[in-house]
């Protein structure tokens, strides 16, 4: 049945069921039950009479549309929609808070010739409705008034208070037919927030309406019956009347309303908590602010407690206020839909999760749901068409009409299905860098403070992001001592914010903007909330100045150039600048080790830039002997802690900078070598004796320690470790995250890469965590002495990937390699565990001979000389050689090339340089060619499978095994490239023109640049890439002679062709390309 259809048939067969409750003000007073005998009959003698008042004549084809430009009590404007429905018309709620350009646009754009509201009387001063109805008549040419009647004339009982008791008998149902409408006709129309630009008119169907009335069907919970306080919820808006007309005619549910009168009773935590209480609710919806107020009140907190339930809805309740809900006792649900699609969250007492989850729902089970990866473990939310579910705009291609609801959701990290809304895809900040922050979550942490009222992020094409924040109380932003004590008084929770975000969305204070609330508010929707786009619009200028101001050299303390240029007085200023910048405002953070590598400390590329400005302008102010010219800021590199990464080796760079003794290329080169040569001496030295347990002999089985699993390489060991017969237990150690337990990160990397789900119940899979770094590796005694009783090889694949850090930024790896060596020696086998190690082709960056690099150890440090991940790789491989040649301990070391997308589906890191180069071609419209291009990149599955088969190579005289691991038949650029140019449509093009492309669109700035083009980012790799010749420069050549003899994968191995480009594309779409 169709909407109308269903508000007859009640008035007929469900005379008695109560369609509302009128709560009473005050104890004692008698509530007023409406029932659908007495509800319908108002609705059709209203639809009767709006049928002389409306023309029955279609316009442009479609239904007139009544517009309803008035904000009368709920059960009367429930009753206008339903009686506009009734007889025929498509009713247009319109707010009350639009302008009066959003309301023309609206009567325009929808073709509204009628209005129900009213003309100023000469005797009364005009209401702003009023006033606007009389412009809106003025400018839209044959637009109508209609004067609807209120309750009291709607329901006459009414009229007086406590009214007459209802009587069914004397009140005849009109002979009425309601006008015969199909499923797909229009409805009605909502409009939306406007948050951005005019709102826009959003026509539902009949069918795209009962998305709502029709969402209990498909929950665990009989709501037929309970009643609902709706009473914060308006009836322009479509969760007021979801609730209000879509439960009740759909579902049996009964709305709970504030009493009607003259002037409507207004919306506060107080009141619509009185009305709850009074009507006897089961069950309250309302908005997050609301919620907030509750929280606060103990009273109103114990009161929720008795309900069923209390839902939220209309935007994100912010999570400290839920938290003291929920310990409160309160059933706190998240009702999240949308005007075009329904309900897309359920929310049942069996599906609730409690404490401090209740942000986290499954989706309704009748949706189609299309997640699209948006990286950061954020996803963006497509509902396709079902046979049970109908969307009312379609904005999508796919096979069936879809919306793209541009929400970003974030999946729960232990429970599967169970996901929560974490902001706007628009939303997301596209920082110069190319990384992403999703402002949703953080924001709702800021606004947790008490003394902040809203809070947007910002930060699009810039390296820093910042926060524009609405003090609750109003201060003085003119007064520098106010700002600074206000920015005091929220940095507490700030600082919560920055824990939770990832390093490059974190908030300085310099960064913390104050919004002028008297004079400048934010700009608010109709619907209350922040118009975000807008209210950055609104400050753009004060934004900008922000960054003006931190681009110069700061102010703060810790900052000063020091007192005296000394070798004392430059050591105590690096100092006072490191911790400044590291342990700003928190007292009680550790002091920053002087000799540690300050990455390896937590120092992240932001921190490092501000390091770096305190020094360069500091040395303006250096003395220079010889009467030089002050040090220009240029002279200081912009890489400067990165090549200097601990706070002697900066303070030593300051020396020199001020003497002029600075250290030549060849000087450096020295130094290098000779780190990287003692840091072999350091971890090499002191290796324990290997010692078999009495009894102990050979397995037959393996028993595998893998270490970074739930990385790309490590997800496909993983995969075949387990599906592998002749390995009977693998023990997957993975450092712990605050975001996610290592379980969860398993399953989504799983997930994202094509392998079964069901590996991760296997009873040979035990998923731990823990820290190499640590001699017991952070594991507990039992576990360590469990693995150390059964383990016959490590498979170590762990590394931080940085190509910007240097040697000393990577020792903790080193020093995880070497206490890993210690677990091989320690093991109770008759022999070491064999130890696998995924070193990489970078070892041999520097290589400088005409033949192949060679599958044997590189004994000269020089030729890793380029960065220190290669660097720290070839250390590794050494101080594993020596663990060979001193105890006789197995060693297998795979120098890893490029791994491309997997033969699965085609997996490939949308952050790598072919998928950047990829993406980027799309926007640029040509893909780079080079005739003299070889590729040898190996799929990672297949890379995974050679790694295991050398597993099972028999152990020979010789114990250290090296093997490259690349394509053993590379194919041509051309040919990969043709492929890609054929399934994108796009041209080939000379890579020199390519990168000249990509060096113009950096030039252009042009917003969004980045984000179309992400080669942007890896512009400096791209132009070595393409050398003088402007052609890919010839690549190192790798023997694999013995890769091949030990692994029937690589002998087997097919050439990269079509087939795998069009994985990779299709995985690359997926993910966003």
């Amino acid at each position: 049945m169709t909407l109308p259809e269903m508000l007859c048939w009640h008035g007929q067969h469900n005379p008695a069921h109560p369609f509302a409750v009128l709560a009473p003000d005050h104890e004692g007073e008698v509530e007023a039950v409406i029932t659908w005998h007495e509800v319908s009959g108002a609705i059709f003698r209203l639809a009767a009479k709006l049928r002389e008042d409306v023309s029955d004549g279609l316009i442009d084809g479609k239904p007139p549309v009544v517009g309803i430009l008035a904000f009368p009590e709920t059960l009367t404007y429930v009753t206008w929609v339903c009686a506009i429905v009734a007889a025929g018309y498509a009713p247009f709620p319109l707010s009350p808070r639009n302008s009066f350009p959003a309301f023309e646009h609206l009567l325009k754009t929808t073709n509204c010739r009628y209005l129900i509201g009213s003309l100023p009387s000469p005797d009364k001063p005009a209401s702003a409705l009023q006033q606007i109805a009389v412009q809106l008549v003025e400018h839209i040419p044959g637009l109508g008034i209609i004067e609807a009647p209120k309750f009291d004339v709607l329901y006459p009982r009414l009229a007086s208070w406590p009214p007459a008791a209802y009587g069914s008998a004397a009140d005849v149902l009109p002979t009425f037919k309601p006008s015969p409408s199909g499923r797909d006709a229009p409805l009605m129309i909502i409009h939306s927030s406007g948050s951005t630009s005019f709102p826009k008119p959003i026509p539902l169907s009949d069918a795209a309406f009962s998305n709502w009335g029709r969402s209990p069907w498909y929950q665990d919970d009989d709501f037929c019956g309970t009643r609902w306080g709706i009473m914060s919820m308006p009836m322009f808006h479509i969760a007021g009347l979801a609730f209000g007309l879509g439960w009740t005619v759909c579902s049996g549910t009964t709305a709970v309303f504030f009493k009607p009168q003259e002037t409507p009773a207004m919306p506060t935590p107080g009141t619509v908590l009185r009305a709850a209480r009074l009507g006897k609710a089961d069950y309250i919806f309302t908005v997050p602010s609301i919620c907030v107020e509750w929280a606060q009140d103990a009273e109103a907190v114990a009161f929720l407690s008795t309900l069923k339930a209390v839902r939220f809805g209309g935007g994100p309740l912010p999570e400290e206020p839920g938290h003291r809900l929920v310990e409160g006792g309160v059933k706190l649900q998240t009702a999240y839909g949308m005007t075009e699609t329904g309900p897309v969250f359920r929310a049942d007492s069996v599906t609730m999760l409690g404490g401090k989850e209740w942000m986290y729902a499954p989706f309704m089970p009748h949706l189609g749901v299309k997640l699209i990866d948006e990286g950061n473990n954020a996803y963006r939310l497509v509902l396709m068409e079902t046979s049970n579910f109908h969307v009312a705009v379609s904005n999508f291609d796919a096979e069936v009409r879809a919306f793209d609801t541009n929400d970003l959701l974030e999946p729960h990290p232990t429970r599967a299905g169970y996901w929560k809304v974490i902001g706007r895809a628009d939303d997301q900040i596209m920082m110069s860098n190319g990384e992403k922050t999703n402002p949703g979550p953080l924001e709702s942490i800021i606004v947790s403070s008490p003394h902040i009222n809203a809070a947007i992020m910002f930060g699009r094409a810039r390296t820093q992001a910042g926060v524009l924040v609405e003090p609750r109380d109003p201060i003085n932003i003119h007064d520098e001592n106010e700002i600074a004590k206000f920015r005091n008084s929220v940095w507490d929770d700030i600082h919560k914010a920055n824990t939770f975000a990832p390093q490059h969305s974190r908030i300085f204070k310099e960064f913390i903007l104050v919004s002028d609330p008297v004079q400048k508010p934010l700009l608010r929707t109709p619907k209350g909330t922040i118009a975000r786009n807008a209210s950055l619009q609104l400050y753009a200028d004060d934004i900008e100045r922000i960054y003006e101001a931190a681009a110069r050299p700061t102010q703060e303390e810790w900052a000063q150039p020091p007192d005296s240029w000394d070798d004392i007085g430059i050591h105590q200023f690096v100092v006072r600048v490191v911790n400044g910048v590291m342990r700003g405002d928190h007292a009680n953070a550790s002091e920053v080790n002087e000799t540690r590598d300050l990455f390896e400390q937590g120092c992240d590329s932001l921190q490092a830039t501000y390091i770096r400005a305190a020094i360069a302008n500091a040395l303006l102010e250096a003395p220079r002997s010889n009467g030089a010219r002050k040090i220009p800021t240029v002279a200081v590199p912009q890489n400067l802690v990165f090549l200097y990464p601990s706070i002697r080796n900066l303070a030593s760079f300051v020396r020199n900078a001020i003497t002029g003794n600075t250290t030549n290329s060849k000087n450096a080169q020295e130094a290098s070598l000779k780190q990287m040569l003692d840091m072999v001496e350091q971890y090499s030295k002191d290796l324990p004796i290997h010692h078999s347990t009495a009894g102990a002999s050979g397995r037959q089985e393996e028993v595998v320690l893998l270490t970074g699993s739930t990385g790309t390489l490590g997800t496909y060991i993983l995969q075949q470790l387990l599906v592998d017969s002749r390995v009977s237990h693998v023990y997957a150690l993975n450092r712990p995250s605050v975001s996610m337990d290592v379980r969860s990160r398993q399953r989504v990397s799983f997930e994202d890469r094509g392998v079964d789900l069901t590996l991760l119940e296997s009873s040979k899979l035990s998923l731990i965590e823990g820290d190499t770094t640590k001699p017991d590796l952070g594991l507990s005694d039992s576990l360590l002495k469990q693995v150390k009783n059964s383990l016959t090889t490590i498979i170590h694949n762990a590394w931080r990937l940085d190509f910007n850090l240097s040697l000393s930024s990577f020792e903790s790896h080193i020093k995880g390699a070497r206490n890993l060596v210690n677990l091989a020696l320690g093991c109770s086998g008759p022999s070491p565990a064999h130890f696998i190690f995924t070193s990489t082709i970078g070892a041999a960056s520097n290589w400088k001979e005409n033949r192949a690099v060679p599958e044997e150890p590189l004994d000269d440090p020089a030729v890793a000389l380029g960065n220190g991940y290669g660097q720290s790789k070839w250390v590794t491989e050494r101080v594993l050689l020596a663990a060979t040649r001193e105890r006789e301990m197995r060693t297998t070391i795979w120098r890893v090339g490029q791994l491309s997308g997997s033969t699965a589906n085609g997996a490939w890191n949308t952050t790598d340089w072919i998928p950047i180069i990829a993406k980027s071609s799309v926007a640029l419209g040509g893909l780079p060619a080079s005739p003299q291009g070889t590729v040898d990149w190996l799929p990672t599955d297949k890379g995974a499978s050679a790694i295991i088969d050398s597993l099972y190579t028999p152990c020979s005289s010789d114990k250290s095994k090296y093997f490259n691991l690349v394509h053993p038949k590379p194919t041509s650029w051309t040919s990969v490239f043709e492929c890609m140019s054929k399934e994108l449509s796009i041209p080939l093009i000379p890579f020199g023109d390519w990168v000249s492309k990509v060096e113009q669109a950096t030039s252009d700035g042009t917003p969004g640049a980045v984000e179309r083009i992400p080669a942007i980012k890896i512009l400096d790799f791209l132009r070595r890439a393409a050398g003088s010749s402007g052609e890919v420069q010839e690549r190192t050549r790798f023997e694999t002679a013995d890769a091949v003899r030990v692994s029937t994968t690589l002998r087997d191995l097919e050439q990269l062709g079509e087939a795998d480009v069009r994985k990779w594309l299709g995985y690359w779409n997926k993910h966003g390309m």
